[in-house]
C-alpha cells in the first residue's frame, strides 16, 4: 500500500513538473516595435507571445492619446499571431494598451503591455543630441547582442545603345541610370581598376595599343568602380582613416579632357562603408551604411554618434553630419545609418554636396530616373534576455520579410516618401523595378530546403505611396527565386531546386498580376538579358541529378555552364528555342553574379562575357582547361552561335592565373579588347583575329 501511495506521488510531481519549470522558465512578454511611422502606412509591435485572436477587442486591445482619451483606430492581428497593426490615426502622439489576458499563454511573466508611439505625415529631422543619444539609449536597453557588422552580401527596359564615339558602354539595369563598372570606355581611351590605381590605355590604333598613364591613389584607398560623366572620370571607392579611425566612402572626380593627364578636381565621401552608386539627371548618388560605437553608451562615455562626411571643395577637415541632415526611420529600430550623398556634376561638379543620414540601414537598392528604394531585411527574431542568447549565437537559417524605403529625387533634392513590408527577401537588384509609378518586387519566403515549412515565392506590386496594389503570391512552393527580369507589362522569374521553372506574368493590369505560362528545364539562370520584346537570354548553370546512398534521396549537383535563348512571343507557352553547354563541370563566369561583366555589341548581335573552363576529373575533382572570353551570336531566327573563343587553353596549370583572367570585353569601332590584370589585347571585331597584346606591370 505505502508503495502504491509513493507511485501515485511520484506520477502527480512527474505530472505537475513541467509546468512548475514552465512558470519558473518562461520568459517576460516582450515588444518589438518602431518608435514611429507614417500616416500613409499601419504602425505595428511584435510580441514575444502569441495572442488570442478572439481576443482583440476594444475591452483588450485599445489605443489611447497624449491626455489618456480612448481614440478609434483600426487595429488588426497579423497572420503570425504575434503582430499587432494599428492604422486610422491622424499625425501625433498615442499608447497602444494590450491586456494580458490577451495573450494565449498566462503565467506569472506575462503582464499587461503598453506601448508609446507616434504617427507623423513626414520625416522630420532629429531635434537635439539628447533626442539622437535616446534613440540609441533606447536600442541598447532592446538589444540582444551586440551591434554587427552584417550589411547583406539587390524594370524598364535597358537597351544596349552605344555612346556616341561607338564603344562599349556599361550594362545598367535602367535605361538613363548609370551604374558604373571596373572598366570604362571613352574616347579611344579604355580606364581600368588596377590595384590601388587605374590604367589609362590608349587604344585609338588596335594594331599599337599604349599606356596612356596610371593614376595612382592612396594603397589605404580601395578602388570598387568608375563611371563617367562628359569630362569627369569619377574612382568610387573605401579609404580607412587611421588618424580618425574610420572608414569612409569617396568619390574621386578626375577632368580627362587630356586623358593623358587627368587631373584631380574634387573628392566628397561619407563615413562607413559603399552599398553603390548611380548617376541620373546629372547627379551622382553616393550610397552606403555606418555603424555608430553606440555601445560605448554602455560606458558612460560621450560619444558623437553622427557620421562623419568629407568635401575638398569646403576644406580637409572630416565634419561630423550636422542633426539637420539627419533623420529617423519610421518603423525601424536599427542603429545603423543609410547615408545618401548627390553632387550635382553639371559644370564640373562645382557645387556643394549634399549629404544626408537615416537611421535605419539597408542592404539592397533600386533606382529609377526620379526615385531610389532601398530595401533591408527583417528577421523573425525577437528581443531575448540575456539569460537566453545562448541558442542565439547558434546561427540558423530563418525567415526574413523586406523592408522597403522609397525617396523621390530631383537632383540633389530627396524627398522621403515611406516605407512598408513584404513577405520574403529580395534577390537582388533585378528582382526590384519600377514602372509607371509603381514599384514592383520579387520575393523569396522561407527556406527552399526546409521540408517543414517549405518555401514560396511572391510579387508584389506597390504603388506610389508603397500601398499595395496586387499580388501572385505562392508561386512555386519549395524552391526559391534564381533570377528575374521586369520588361514592361511583363515580368519573368526563374526559380529552381531541382528544375529551372521560367514564369512568365502578366503584370499590365498592377491590380491583378497574372501567370501566364511556365517552361520547366534542367538547371536554371543566374542572370536574364532582354534580347527583343519576345526574346530572353539566360545565363547560368546545367545541372543533374545523383542519388546518395546514405540519405537514400536524389540530391541535384551543378555541372557545365548553360545559355539559353528563351522564346516567350507565345507567353502561355515559353519555350528554350536556343541553347549552349560553356566547358563542364567547375566552369565559371563573373557575369553569373555579376551583369556587368556582360558584353553587348548592337552591330554584330553580339553578346559575350570572360569565361574560366574546367572538365570533370576522377571523382569529384574538377581539371582546369583555361581562361579567356567567349562571344556569342544570338538572333531570334538562328538562336545561339558561337563566334569567338579567345581562350588560353591550359599548359598543365592547376588552377587559372588570376593576373591574366580576362576581366571585362569592352569594343571601340572595329575592335574588341579583352582586359586582364596585367594585359590588354585587341582583335578585329568581325573575325577575332590577334591585333596586339599591351602588357601592364
Amino acid at each position: 500500500m505505502k508503495n502504491k501511495w509513493i507511485a501515485i506521488l511520484l506520477i502527480t510531481i512527474l505530472a505537475i513538473l513541467p509546468g512548475i519549470f514552465m512558470l519558473m522558465s518562461a520568459p517576460r512578454v516582450e515588444a518589438q516595435t518602431a518608435s514611429a511611422s507614417m500616416t500613409t502606412h499601419s504602425w505595428q509591435v511584435s510580441f514575444t507571445k502569441t495572442l488570442k485572436e478572439s481576443k482583440i477587442t476594444e475591452d483588450n486591445v485599445y489605443v489611447t492619446n497624449g491626455n489618456d482619451q480612448k481614440v478609434t483606430a483600426a487595429v488588426k492581428l497579423g497572420e503570425d499571431k504575434k503582430t499587432i497593426f494599428v492604422s486610422d490615426l491622424a499625425p501625433g502622439s498615442y499608447k497602444l494598451h494590450v491586456n494580458k489576458d490577451a495573450f494565449v499563454l498566462g503565467g506569472p511573466k506575462t503582464t499587461s503591455q503598453v506601448i508609446a508611439f507616434t504617427i507623423i505625415e513626414k520625416l522630420e529631422a532629429v531635434k537635439s543630441e539628447k533626442e539622437l543619444q535616446q534613440y540609441f539609449k533606447t536600442l541598447l536597453a532592446n538589444s540582444r547582442k551586440e551591434p554587427g557588422y552584417e550589411a547583406t552580401a539587390e524594370i524598364e527596359k535597358s537597351e544596349d545603345k552605344a555612346s556616341a564615339d561607338n564603344s562599349s558602354t556599361t550594362n545598367n539595369q535602367v535605361e538613363g541610370v548609370e551604374e558604373g563598372d571596373i572598366v570604362v570606355v571613352k574616347d579611344g581611351f579604355i580606364y581600368s581598376v588596377k590595384d590601388h590605381g587605374i590604367t589609362v590605355v590608349d587604344a585609338k590604333d588596335p594594331k599599337n595599343l599604349k599606356l596612356a598613364t596610371t593614376i595612382k591613389l592612396k594603397e589605404s584607398q580601395y578602388i570598387s568602380k568608375l563611371a563617367l560623366y562628359d569630362n569627369l572620370l569619377i574612382v568610387i571607392g573605401d579609404k580607412y582613416l587611421e588618424k580618425v579611425g574610420t572608414s569612409m566612402s569617396t568619390a574621386t572626380l578626375y577632368d580627362i579632357s587630356n586623358p593623358k593627364n587627368p587631373k584631380l578636381i574634387r573628392e566628397v565621401g561619407q563615413e562607413g562603408y559603399l552599398q553603390d552608386i548611380r548617376i541620373t539627371n546629372d547627379t551622382l548618388y553616393l550610397i552606403g551604411n555606418m555603424y555608430p560605437n553606440y555601445w560605448m553608451l554602455r560606458e558612460q562615455k560621450t560619444v558623437d554618434l553622427k557620421p562623419k562626411t568629407f568635401d575638398s571643395v569646403e576644406g580637409k577637415e572630416y565634419k561630423s553630419l550636422p542633426l539637420e541632415k539627419i533623420s529617423i526611420l519610421p518603423n525601424t529600430m536599427d542603429g545603423t545609418y543609410s547615408l545618401i550623398t548627390a553632387l550635382d556634376l553639371k559644370n564640373g561638379a562645382k557645387t556643394t554636396a549634399n549629404t544626408k543620414g537615416y537611421l535605419g540601414g539597408s542592404s539592397g537598392l533600386y533606382m529609377s530616373e526620379n526615385a531610389l528604394y532601398l530595401t533591408t531585411p527583417i528577421y523573425d527574431g525577437y528581443s531575448v534576455p540575456a539569460t537566453s542568447r545562448v541558442m542565439d549565437m547558434i546561427w540558423m537559417p530563418r525567415t526574413t520579410d523586406t523592408q522597403i524605403f522609397k525617396w523621390n529625387v530631383d537632383g540633389t533634392a530627396m524627398n522621403f516618401v515611406g516605407t512598408t513590408e513584404v513577405k520574403g527577401s529580395v534577390l537582388n537588384q533585378y528582382s526590384m523595378d519600377e514602372y509607371e509609378g509603381n514599384f514592383r518586387i520579387v520575393t523569396t519566403e522561407g527556406n527552399a530546403w526546409d521540408e517543414q515549412q517549405i518555401s514560396r515565392n511572391h510579387l508584389f506590386i506597390l504603388d506610389k505611396n508603397l500601398q499595395q496594389l496586387g499580388a501572385v503570391k505562392n508561386l512555386a512552393p519549395g524552391e526559391k527565386v534564381y533570377s528575374a527580369r521586369f520588361m514592361g507589362e511583363k515580368a519573368y522569374v526563374v526559380t529552381f531546386k531541382q528544375v529551372d521553372p521560367l514564369f512568365v506574368i502578366d503584370v499590365a493590369n498592377p491590380k491583378q498580376p497574372t501567370v501566364l505560362g511556365e517552361l520547366k528545364i534542367p538547371g536554371f539562370s543566374n542572370y536574364l538579358h532582354p534580347l527583343d520584346d519576345t526574346h530572353l537570354i539566360g545565363i547560368g548553370y546545367d545541372t543533374e541529378q545523383r542519388y546518395d546512398e546514405y540519405s537514400k534521396r536524389n540530391f541535384t549537383v551543378t555541372t557545365n555552364m548553360k545559355m539559353s535563348l528563351f522564346d516567350v512571343s507565345d507567353f502561355k507557352n515559353p519555350k528554350e528555342q536556343s541553347t549552349v553547354k560553356i566547358g563542364g563541370k567547375g566552369s565559371y563566369s563573373e557575369v553569373q553574379y555579376n551583369p556587368k561583366a556582360l558584353f553587348r555589341n548592337k552591330e554584330y548581335n553580339y553578346f559575350g562575357f570572360p569565361v574560366v573552363l574546367y572538365d570533370a576529373g576522377k571523382g569529384d575533382e574538377v581539371v582546369y582547361k583555361g581562361q579567356g572570353a567567349q562571344i556569342y551570336e544570338i538572333t531570334a531566327n538562328k538562336g545561339i552561335v558561337l563566334k569567338g573563343n579567345i581562350v588560353n587553353k591550359s599548359t598543365g596549370d592547376q588552377y587559372e592565373n588570376w593576373e591574366q583572367r580576362v576581366q571585362r570585353v569592352v569594343y571601340i569601332d572595329d575592335a574588341l579588347y579583352t582586359i586582364a590584370n596585367n594585359e590588354v589585347k585587341s582583335y578585329q571585331l568581325k573575325d577575332f583575329k590577334p591585333l596586339d597584346t599591351l602588357t601592364i606591370k
